[in-house]
Formats: structure tokens, sequence, C-alpha cells
């Protein structure tokens, strides 16, 4: 091993154990103050042409364990302190100055600890929680940068070499490098003038960055050796530092009592009277406590952008396939996600509705026939929350009743967001759940919720998302499961879906529009305008050159029976779309 790398080994050793507050080293302190600054600043040169020339041996050499080389300023004299970022080491070499001002080694104040490069003398504050603020004048910067400059090094080498070359530069005809010239002189008001002020949280930190001043290739610092105070180098208190106290023992964890269950009170069985008037005066929406919830996905949190909107967090629905089998069987119409849908396009807020149909006892399966749009409410927050108006449910139960159905469901959008329920989705689910259920045991028909979503632009596919869901209790607490859902295999779209879509197109619209026209070309009355709702312009663009128009479009065509040829398809959405940009006033 040549001598440069025996020398890098032996300094680096020397840095770590430094850091770990070891009480080795290559000097110890003796406490004698007797010796004159000028030996002092002669050892100081020796040794950082020590670590000059370890820089050039080494090729990687790690700053010193505990603590990090990168330090934090501003031109304002502000902190930089950022808790959240800071390494474990920076930490505990800030933690090592507190302990040494508490046991009275050093002690705060303006130009407390003082370095020295090459007789360059700079000083520091050191504040009371450890931090060190290093005012930069133009003097200290003057004085670093003649301190490493090449024409003082030049005058450190022996005379007889310099006389040397030369004799060979003489020999060979050659003339003697000129001396640069030198800059104007600072004057003393000059020199104490503020460049940057810079704040540390370590010695190291500082060091290394007065050293960078004169040489801006240098990569690491060892401040418990350069930094002094009073005279006497940090590292020297440290040693004296007694060891650090054990931490307590933590206490043995206490067994956790047994579970008492809790008897299940019996609920008055509602009749369908009773469950519409409840439905009607609004209490399918209670407001509701925020809890936590251990699905919970961190990355979809409204609560930052919404003064209080905890409940808006979204969960993770779980799947049948992975714990258990889907208690019913679901299956859904064309006309009902085509109405679903097309109502969820229409506006930039979240939409509501319900959703109607049947529940097969023997077979087990929820047959969803149609969507029935309600209304809402008007509120501040209504693109991540909806609230329904409660007085569009009578005549929502009345269109069922006449059709020999009942609702088994509601749905609403997330605009653009993911179709995971939020958690008070989840509470919504499970008030209606309790609310339709006739207490028939496995007899008792479910109910069910829906999430639309048209413009995710996370969505892969122009067809909107589509997630169906119900609540099941799993240790006392809800869990939203997601529920397959097969088509019924339709090959019609019935009547009543084109009326839907025909309110929905007029309450949705941005102007007044022209409306469709009868067989002697006259317009016919549009339905009023919908002004608890906020106007979204479909001509804007979505995604990747597409307009929401034409995702729009592609999302309803998807909708359509399956069994309907392209011509069908085109022929059926064609007709819908074109009665849109009539209502809508578009070209």
């Amino acid at each position: 091993m040549d001598e440069d790398l025996a020398l890098a080994l032996a300094l680096q050793a020397q840095e770590e154990e430094y850091a770990g507050g070891g009480n080795g080293g290559r000097r110890t302190w003796s406490g004698d103050a007797s010796s004159s600054d000028e030996d002092e600043e002669d050892d100081d040169e020796d040794e950082e042409d020590e670590d000059e020339a370890r820089q050039r041996s080494s090729t990687r050499i790690s700053a010193p364990r505990g603590e990090v080389v990168a330090c934090k300023g501003n031109g304002n004299g502000g902190n930089g302190d950022d808790d959240s970022k800071r390494a474990r080491g920076t930490r505990d070499g800030r933690a090592i100055m507190v302990r040494l001002m508490e046991l009275g080694h050093v002690r705060a104040g303006k130009g407390a600890l003082t370095t020295t490069l090459r007789k360059a003398v700079v000083r520091a504050d050191l504040e009371e929680d450890g931090r060190i603020v290093w005012k930069k004048t133009k003097g200290d910067v003057a004085s670093l940068l003649s301190a490493g400059a090449p024409e003082k090094r030049q005058q450190r080498k022996p005379r007889e070499r310099e006389e040397n070359e030369a004799g060979d530069a003489r020999e060979e005809g050659e003339t003697a490098p000129t001396p640069a010239p030198t800059s104007t002189p600072l004057t003393d008001e000059e020199r104490d003038v503020v460049v940057e002020t810079l704040t540390f949280n370590t010695v190291s930190e500082f060091r290394l960055a007065v050293s960078r001043v004169a040489n801006p290739e240098r990569k690491v610092d060892n401040g418990w050796d350069w930094v002094k105070f009073e005279g006497v180098k940090l590292g020297d208190y440290k040693k004296k530092l007694p060891p650090e106290p054990k931490p307590a023992p933590k206490p043995p964890r206490q067994p956790r009592q047994p579970k008492v269950p809790t008897p299940k009170k019996r609920r008055k069985k509602m009749n369908d009277d009773d469950r519409m008037f409840a439905t009607s005066i609004g209490t399918v929406l209670p407001a509701r406590e925020k809890r936590a919830s251990r699905n919970a996905s961190k990355s979809l949190v409204f609560a930052d952008v919404l003064n209080g909107g905890g409940d808006l967090q979204m969960v993770t629905c779980e799947k049948y396939a992975s714990r258990a089998t889907q208690p019913f069987k679901v299956t859904i119409t064309s006309a009902a996600e085509l109405v679903m849908d097309f109502h969820a396009h229409l506006c930039s807020d979240e939409i509501i509705g319900f959703l109607g149909g049947v529940y097969d006892t023997d077979e087990k399966t929820l047959r969803v026939t149609r969507a029935l749009p309600a209304r809402q409410l008007k509120q501040d927050n209504a693109g991540v929350e909806v609230e329904l108006d409660p007085e569009s449910v009578p005549d929502i139960v009345e269109t069922l009743t006449e059709s020999g159905e009942r609702i088994v469901g509601w749905y609403h959008s997330h605009p653009v967001f993911a179709t995971h329920p939020s958690l008070r989705d989840i509470e919504n689910q499970v008030n209606y759940q309790a609310m339709f259920d006739d207490g028939d045991g496995d007899y008792a028909a479910p109910f069910v919720g829906a999430i639309v979503g048209p413009y995710d632009v996370r969505n892969d596919s122009k067809t909107s998302d589509l997630r169906m869901f119900h609540c099941v209790q799993v240790d006392d607490e809800p869990e939203p499961y997601e529920l397959k859902v097969e088509t019924a295999g339709c090959t019609e779209v019935p009547p009543h879906a084109l009326r839907e879509i025909k309110i929905l197109a007029d309450r949705f619209r941005l102007t007044s529009g022209n409306g469709s026209k009868d067989d002697n070309e006259t317009p016919q009355p549009l339905a009023p305008i919908d002004t608890n709702v906020t106007p979204l312009s479909l001509t804007e663009h979505w995604r990747d050159g597409t307009s929401r128009l034409d995702k729009f479009s592609s999302s309803i065509s998807a909708r359509c029976p399956k069994s309907w040829s392209k011509q069908q398809r085109d022929a059926y959405v064609g007709g819908v779309m074109a009665y849109l940009k009539s209502s809508w006033g578009l070209s």
C-alpha cells in the first residue's frame, strides 16, 4: 500500500471516530492554552496539506458518519431548516452541540466559533439551538481566495526547487512566468460588508462551506477537527462528553381483554310508506362523524382541498374472489347503464339518482332494469360531494310503483377522479341498506350503490368506469365490497330511457338552445335549466387530443346492447348526440 493511500485511510478512520463520539484520534486535548497561535496555525496548515493528499489519492471517501455535509442557506439570513428531510447524522451532530452548551463547554454568542484556513480566520455565530450562522463578508471571501490561490502555494515550495526550475527555464530559452496582477485591497468598511448569510446544522457543514470558497472541488471536511471555541477544537470538547444514557426498557404489553359481544337491537320493520317518507324528508344523507379506515388509500385524500373534508377519503373495495363468494347475482340492462353514463357526462359536479328493478329470491338475483336521475341541492363543494334534493324522490317512487318495480340501489358520479367509494359514500350506503332492509334474513332484497367516473384522465379507455358495490360488516366496521355485474342481454332500449336522456340534455344545457322540431318544423319546448349545477363545456379538450364531446359519444356507444350491429349503434348514438347538440346550441 502506498503512503498516500495509507494516509487517506487513516484520516477517514479519524473522521469516523470523531463522528461516533469516541476518545481516539491523532491528537488529544491537554487543556494547556499556553502554546502560541503561530504553532497552532502551522499545525493546521500541515493537516490541511494532508487532507489535500487524501483528496487526490482516494477515489471515493464518504462524509463523516453521523453528519451530512450539505449546507442550507439563503440570502436573507433564514435558517433554511427542513426537519422532514434531515438525515439522522444532521440531527445527531446538532444534538451534540446542544449537549456541549448544556454542560458549559461552549457558549452561544456572536463570533463564538472560529476556523482557520492557511492563516485566513473565519468567525461564525453559535445559536442557542445548536445551529451555526456564518455571515459571509467580502473580507472573508478575499482572505479565503488568497489563501487558496496558486501563487500563494508556489511561495511554500522549497527554495532549492524554485532555483532548479528557474535554471531549467533559462537553459531552454523560456521566459519566466509573469505573476498574476493583484486585486485592489479592500477598505475596512468594504471588508465588513455581508454578502450572504448561511445557516448550518453541524460544524462539518460550516467547515466544508468555508473550504469550498478556496477549493470548490472539496468533498468532505471534519468540522470537529477544524472549528474551535476559544482556541480549543470542538472535537476535544466532544471527547469529554459522558456516554449517552441507555433508554429505559419498554414495559411488557398487557394481554388484550376478550371482547364481550353486544346484543343487537331489533329494528322495527319498515313498510314501503315509512321507507319513502324517510327518503322524502332527506334522512338518507345524514351528517357523519369523521373516522379512519384500515383500507383508506393515502393517495386519494381531499381533506387538504376542503376544510373539514376528512370523510371524502377514498377507500379501496374488497373483492369477493379473495375472501368469500358474492351473496347474490347482479344483472343490469343497457338502458340503465346508458342513462347513468349520459347523466354523469353532462356536469362537472357530482350527480345523483336511483336504480330501479326487482329481486328474485329463488335465484338470488338482483335485476337492475332502469336508472332514474334525481336532482341535487346547490352547494360549494359540488365537484367532490352531492346532496339529494328530497323533493325529487316521490316522482321516482311513483314511476317505479306503476311499473311493478322498486328502488334497489342508488348511483352518483366522481367527475374527474377514481370510482372508489369515499368514507361518506360508505356511510350513505350503510344507511340505505338499513333503510331498505325488509328484515327477512336470506330473503331480504339487497340494496346496491354505483359510481360512474366520466372524465377521469387516468382511465385508459374512453368508456367511463362504472363500479357497483355494497357494504358488509367486518369486525363491527362496514367494509365496501365490489360486486360483479353481468349484462342482462338486452336487444332493445325501451322508450323511457330516451325520454330520460332528452330531459337530462335540456336540464344541463349551457344556453337556451333550439330543441327538437315536430313535423311542421316547429321548435318543441325544452325542460327548464337546472340552476343548482355547474355548467360544463363539452367542446373543451379532455385528453390525448380528444374533446369531451368525442369522449362522451364513444362512452355512450359502448353502453348500447351488445347484440346491435355497428350500423344500429351508430344510428342510435348519432340521434342522441344530434339532439344534445341542438339542445345545447352546439354546431
